[in-house]
């Protein structure tokens, strides 16, 4: 049911971005749609070649389907007439969708089409619509002896402007035989009952009405043709014969005789010309028209917006659907007891681990993951890891299944191998080993795989969080603020919504665990640091001494420091401490380095510009099997990185008997105790570089910081770490069985 639930939103998201799309793509599928009077203008003169011609005049069309385009437009076709006229008001508004719409209109017709612009073309901002699919606002042409003229009645156009061009145009058009012209608002007062509206719906100054009267007799015009009104009209004043024509599809008016659709029919002859009003069959009495109006209505807004509406309806079943969903979900906050604690059978495990990094990268989460299951596999369990596939292979690649990469990333030093999840291959991989359980140590990519296959074969899944990963956002490409807001929200989103989509979390410590609460996770949190493997550091003292021979020189004390050489970690810190202690100081002291990463130069710049060639030396990156030998040989670990969940380094240094002396943060504050086994302090120069000179200078409580040390790494072997995560395991898997 869970999954069919996700199915049916994921369809719905695919329809709305679908519709999203095509409201997008939708403008560029009519770029042909642009300049339709100017061209049809050229058809016309082109198609017409004699005195006799025929053309029909409409009004108000508004987007109208049901009487324009499956009524009106038929009539017309069986009248052969040679062009049609429209005097405006073809759409319902402005909005490009209306245009789009009535494009499609204008694809059915088998004859050219002109039109003047009305009052609801200009609606929304419909004027550079206008302009943009028809053309100029107003405008002329001829055929033969007949002369046409567009006019603007708007208001969108300078009154003085179209005036001083009317009168020119007329004295050029003197000469014809025939003149038309066509214009949106009549320049008659007509009395009328106005539909859904109190506007005036023709030209209500009565100068202007005057002007256009006078002129259009002075010049002989021979008919004016104009809408807006919803009515037929006919009228003569000084011999023009004016015609108001407003049926061709719009609402029409209740109550009103003169109210009902048809269209005009000019005939035009050597003779003359004979203007006939032709009426759609079975027109509507008053309370059809009601009816009528309101189909014509919801068909030409259905119509003219589908698109809209079905973006609104697909949107509102989406949010329904989650909204029901959300009511409907059994909550249940308290911890399951439908099981007995002796139901939990002690069975070896088949154990999938998805990392996104891994050994031959040398790193925290990688030695994290090495010694789990290391100790998991001492308890008699089976653990495959899903790991990225690098350039450099390692030596040992038993129970390690590597997952194919697209390309390796590379920033600040580090190698980011991006993996193809989407390969076939681990599926396949992942069901050929029949697994119990699926612990994931990423929230994203490889660990978020690891997470859907879970979920796909009804496992339970664990997770660790391993990184702070806010303090790693300046690996994150800085496109579009991603950099900032990843490290401001993103990455807490990301840790808190794949947490709570787990069964459990492993959490290294308890200000982590902390966290993790504060960000919202609610799942089940296991505190397990990662343990320390103490097999490495049986080590004979004649190799210890060798070593730190070889490595102290002639100096007195041996500090270490063990880090990735990257900007996170902090190390300029450190470095600025040691030049503070060479020059405040009376101690003879070396410090070593190990790690590798993007910051050597310009920390080996650093040793030098400073003199402190003789007090650090950069070692480089060693062997994580190796690495008990240089702790053991060491007298104190330093530390300054703020970026740590549990400071895993530290706990080997002090299996090594090395206090500690680190800054402040999480992870670090659950490990160091002041004045027991080291010092945590502020991020001060001063404070952290004393605490170093107080313990070495006091060799009995150095002494004793250091078997502290060594007491507290005891508590911390990867045999205890083993079994906890079993123990949890064990708890989820039940669990799992109740569900």
């Amino acid at each position: 049911m869970k999954s069919k639930s996700k199915i049916y939103l994921l369809i719905l998201i695919i329809i709305i971005l679908i519709l999203i799309s095509y409201k997008i793509y939708a403008p560029y599928t009519i770029q042909d749609f642009n300049a339709v009077n100017v061209r049809n203008m050229d058809i016309i003169k082109n198609r017409i070649e004699n005195e006799d011609y025929s053309f029909a005049v409409v009004g108000n069309i508004e987007n109208s389907i049901a009487i324009f385009d499956n009524r009106i437009l038929e009539k017309i076709n069986q009248k052969n007439a040679d062009f049609i006229i429209s005097t405006g008001n073809n759409l319902r508004d402005g909005d490009e969708s209306k245009y789009r719409v009535f494009y499609r209109t204008l694809e059915k017709l088998n004859i050219p089409f002109l039109t003047a612009i009305g009052s609801r073309e200009i609606r929304d901002g419909g004027n550079e619509n206008f302009y943009k699919y028809f053309g100029p606002f107003y405008y002329s042409f001829h055929i033969n002896d007949s002369y046409f003229i567009f006019l603007d009645t708007t208001e969108n156009t300078n009154p003085d402007w179209q005036q001083q061009w009317l009168v020119n145009v007329l004295e050029e058009a003197a000469a014809y035989d025939k003149k038309f012209v066509i214009m949106n608002k009549t320049p008659l007062k007509i009395d009328a009952e106005y539909l859904l509206d109190d506007s005036i719906k023709y030209i209500e100054s009565a100068d202007l009405r005057n002007f256009y009267q006078n002129i259009f007799a002075e010049y002989n015009v021979e008919a004016v043709f104009s809408s807006n009104l919803e009515i037929f009209h006919q009228e003569n004043i000084e011999g023009v014969n004016y015609y108001v024509s407003g049926g061709a599809g719009g609402e029409l008016i209740f109550d009103n005789k003169k109210s009902f659709y048809h269209y005009l029919l000019v005939n035009v002859t050597a003779d003359g010309v004979d203007v006939s009003v032709e009426r759609l069959e079975s027109n509507p009495g008053t309370f059809s028209k009601l009816m009528v109006n309101i189909w014509v209505a919801f068909q030409s807004f259905f119509y003219a917006n589908y698109i809209n509406i079905l973006l609104v309806l697909f949107i509102g079943s989406s949010i329904f659907y989650i909204f029901h969903r959300e009511i409907n979900k059994e909550v249940d906050y308290y911890r399951d007891f439908a099981y007995a604690e002796d139901e939990i059978k002690v069975q070896k495990l088949k154990i999938a681990m998805f990392t996104n990094n891994y050994f031959p990268v040398i790193g925290g989460v990688p030695i994290s993951i090495q010694r789990l299951s290391k100790a998991l596999r001492k308890r008699g369990h089976e653990v495959k890891i899903f790991a990225p596939e690098y350039k450099e292979q390692t030596e040992n690649e038993e129970n390690i299944i590597r997952c194919n990469s697209l390309y390796h990333y590379q920033e600040s030093g580090l190698e980011f191998p991006v993996t193809n999840i989407y390969s076939p291959q681990i599926k396949k991989e992942f069901v050929a080993e029949d697994f119990d359980l699926v612990h994931a140590h990423h929230p994203f990519w490889l660990g978020n795989k690891g997470r859907k296959l879970s979920e796909r074969f009804n496992l339970p899944l664990a997770f660790t969080y391993h990184t702070r990963l806010e303090k790693y956002a300046h690996y994150v490409p800085n496109i579009l603020f991603m950099r900032k807001l990843f490290a401001n929200r993103l990455s807490h989103f990301l840790i808190k919504s794949f947490a709570n989509k787990t069964d459990a979390v492993f959490a290294p410590t308890e200000s982590t665990k902390e966290y993790l609460r504060n960000v919202g996770v609610s799942r089940y949190i296991k505190v397990m640091p990662t343990g320390i493997d103490f097999d490495y550091y049986k080590c004979s003292q004649e190799k210890i001494d060798n070593l730190r021979s070889k490595l102290i020189g002639d100096s007195e004390h041996l500090l270490i420091s063990v880090s990735r050489l990257s900007k996170e970690k902090n190390l300029y810190f450190i470095l600025d401490g040691i030049k503070r202690l060479k020059e405040k100081s009376d101690l003879n002291f070396k410090l070593i380095i190990i790690g590798s990463g993007s910051e050597k130069e310009s920390i080996e710049r650093f040793i030098k510009d400073n003199d402190l060639e003789n007090y650090i030396e950069l070692i480089g990156a060693v062997d994580f099997k190796e690495m008990a030998k240089y702790y053991l040989a060491s007298d104190l670990f330093v530390f300054a990185s703020t970026t740590e969940t549990q400071g895993m380094v530290l706990l080997e240094a002090m299996a090594g008997y090395n206090p500690v002396v680190a800054v402040k943060s999480s992870g670090i504050d659950d490990v160091i105790e002041n004045d027991y086994n080291g010092y945590k302090t502020e991020e001060d120069i001063e404070k952290w570089s004393s605490r170093i000179e107080e313990l070495l200078n006091n060799s009995d409580k150095f002494k004793q910081s250091s078997q502290n040390a060594r007491k507290i790494a005891e508590s911390y072997s990867i045999e205890e770490m083993g079994a906890k995560a079993e123990k949890l395991y064990y708890k989820i898997l039940q669990l799992k069985k109740y569900q």
